[in-house]
């Protein structure tokens, strides 16, 4: 749940996790709005003041999702926070709109998304053998670069660095626990891509240390944070993946596609019931679409 660790979740009582559940789940918060805009819960005007009704169907959705949520029945007690909440976010949506907040771009975002998210609909699942073709065709995505294996001895100020340090490590002098430690990495840099080494050492450094040889000890580099000493220990080339490897990323890439395929044809059909005027200065070419 955004803004609560589960932890300190589960620790709460009943009572307070329905109001954690109101305040911090999006979801609860799109059937709220959908429900009180479009129907769910009427606003009425009174000679008096503004009516706002809650009715059962918004209520009983509500307690539906609460309930697979927390995985039991509500109590009368939960039932009437979660009520509370609802009339809570109704009023304080009112007053938005009474603001005019509603014409804000985040709100606009989130009408935005939620249509799109309307529009794809619910996606079949994709076969095996539609994800191993889009696998192929996306070959280079999931391609992983080619990494090293290395240790490394770091001064921090290269004054530091004792005389002889490279003639002694090539001679098999035990090199843990020397120099000074980079970030809390340690002596050992496992799996590092030239991109990685990139970040930590260096463009020109990076390039140096893919080119090398697994053995020996080189230095000295020097970099932004200092001097290293390094020794390649393995190297593995760049390779593509099993598709056992990636199976979930190609799957949410493929959803991802699928629902951009299908947002982009139904944009395409809604645009036509517009005349779409782009003025000059708004960027691109001007005139009517």
């Amino acid at each position: 749940m955004t803004g609560v660790t589960l932890s300190a979740y589960q620790t709460r009582s009943r009572g307070e996790r329905i109001w954690a559940f109101l305040r911090h789940e999006p979801l609860v918060h799109f059937v709220v709005l959908g429900g009180l805009l479009f129907g769910a819960s009427a606003l009425r005007q009174s000679a008096e003041r503004e009516t706002i009704v809650i009715d059962p169907p918004a209520v009983q959705a509500m307690v539906a999702q609460q309930v697979q949520f927390l995985g039991h029945p509500l109590s009368a007690t939960e039932r009437r926070h979660l009520v509370q909440g609802m009339i809570d976010d109704a009023v304080l949506l009112r007053e938005a709109y009474k603001r005019g907040l509603e014409q804000d771009s985040l709100v606009d975002q989130h009408l935005v998304q939620k249509m799109r998210f309307m529009l794809t609909g619910d996606l079949p699942e994709p076969s095996e053998a539609e994800l191993r073709a889009y696998l192929a065709a996306h070959a280079e995505t999931y391609r992983q670069p080619a990494t090293v294996t290395l240790d490394q001895v770091y001064f921090a100020n290269p004054a530091e660095v004792p005389d002889g340090l490279l003639k002694r490590l090539r001679a098999g002098a035990d090199f843990e626990g020397l120099g000074d430690p980079l970030y809390m990495l340690g002596n050992r840099l496992t799996g590092y891509s030239e991109r990685d080494l990139g970040d930590l050492l260096g463009t020109d450094n990076a390039k140096q240390i893919m080119a090398l040889s697994p053995g020996a000890w080189q230095g000295p580099l020097r970099s932004a944070q200092g001097v290293h000493f390094v020794r390649v220990v393995t190297k593995q080339p760049a390779r593509l993946p099993a598709f056992e490897e990636v199976r979930n990323s190609v799957l949410e890439d493929w959803r991802r596609a699928r629902q951009n395929a299908i947002v982009a044809e139904q944009v395409a059909e809604l645009r036509a019931r517009y005349r779409i005027v782009v003025e000059p200065d708004a960027g691109g070419a001007a005139g009517d679409r």
